[in-house]
């Protein structure tokens, strides 16, 4: 940046990084076309997928039971 400041990032701002996020670009693209330092969206995106990942549930114990229903049906 070349006229760094610490300006709090507005939530319409983080709205279109989640976004964008979502879209899976790459870091560097996202911090160039929003105006924030690479730096803080390193640490963004690191509490944004942790919260996320928490969030969600997830489906591998499931999956896991499933997967020994079927191995015990088909004889194994």
């Amino acid at each position: 940046m070349e006229n760094p400041s610490r300006q709090p990032v507005d939530q319409g701002t983080r709205n279109l990084i989640d976004k964008m996020l979502l879209e899976r670009l790459a870091l560097a693209a996202i911090a160039r076309r929003t105006g924030v330092s690479e730096r803080w969206l390193q640490m963004y995106v690191n509490l944004y997928v942790n919260q996320k990942y928490y969030q969600t549930p997830h489906k591998w114990k499931s999956l896991k039971k499933n997967r020994q229903a079927d191995n015990s049906a088909s004889g194994r």
